[in-house]
């Protein structure tokens, strides 16, 4: 089944209308839509022979957000509908966010207040996944929202995986360049709660500095090689003046190796908080 098809049958199942497309093609496709006079997401997600991992993807992210209750989680709004006979899709509704993701922010440092107060709210959100054994494993700046009102909301834990349950495979290690892991190099064991911490901190460094610890130049290679090496400036050489008390924080999360990070979402934001 086509993916305009799809979109109509996942209408009428939710009772739905389409307002605006958020991001089309591609293998998952999100929609601005209306029920009962309010505005929420619709995700579309094609399912395929290809892949036979999607509708598990799909199912275990909606389980994962229903069995999450945050302030910093992205709130799903309705069950998944399996759609077609035999299947070809998948669709389920979750809350509305305004204002844009963390990638249209990094271009430049930020104040030191926001920065703290990013990581605090992404910190907590992690930390509310990882209390189910769950580790998000992409956490990057398009999985981030900043509100209007200022909160940040971690979204999209598509490639989540819950360490108490056996893994999807998914050809290796789920991971957006310039903001994977050391842990995302390691097929014997990948990304752990430390390593959704890591990813917290490359978030921060961005915002306090305007770059990434690690940025991806184009060219894989070249990338895992600078990952795996874990070398890093530190904070005070690309920005003076920047509160110390706070990178200090920022450049432990960063640590190459995950037993020197804090351990967990929570750890970190307790560490931020103590700052405030």
């Amino acid at each position: 089944m086509k993916q305009p098809d799809l979109l109509d049958l996942a209408c009428e199942r939710l009772s739905l209308t389409v307002v605006s497309d958020l991001k089309a093609g591609g293998q998952k496709t999100v929609h601005l839509v209306q029920r009962d006079e309010r505005q929420q997401v619709l995700k579309l997600v094609k399912v395929g022979s290809a892949d036979p991992t999607v509708l598990q993807r799909a199912h275990r992210e909606v389980e994962l957000l229903a069995a999450t209750h945050h302030p910093n989680v992205v709130e799903v709004a309705s069950e998944l509908e399996e759609l077609g006979e035999p299947i070809s899709g998948a669709a389920w509704l979750e809350e509305y966010l305004d204002g844009d993701d963390l990638s249209a922010y990094l271009d430049a440092p930020w104040a030191p207040t926001e920065v703290l107060r990013m990581g605090r709210d992404v910190a907590a959100g992690l930390g509310a996944l990882h209390a189910q054994k769950v580790v998000h494993r992409d956490l990057s700046a398009n999985n981030v929202r900043r509100l209007s009102d200022g909160t940040y909301k971690v979204m999209d834990p598509g490639f989540a995986k819950h360490t108490l349950r056996s893994g999807l495979t998914v050809g290796g290690q789920p991971g957006t360049p310039g903001f994977m892991t050391p842990e995302h190099l390691q097929a014997y064991s990948g990304p752990t709660p430390a390593s959704d911490v890591y990813a917290v901190g490359q978030l921060m460094y961005a915002a306090a500095t305007g770059q990434l610890p690690v940025p991806w130049l184009g060219d894989d290679a070249d990338y895992i090689s600078r990952l795996a090496q874990g070398r890093i400036r530190s904070i005070d050489e690309l920005r003076s003046g920047f509160p110390r008390d706070l990178s200090t924080i920022i450049e432990r999360a960063l640590h190459q190796h995950p037993a020197r990070r804090y351990r967990n979402g929570e750890r970190l934001r307790e560490a931020l908080d103590g700052l405030t």
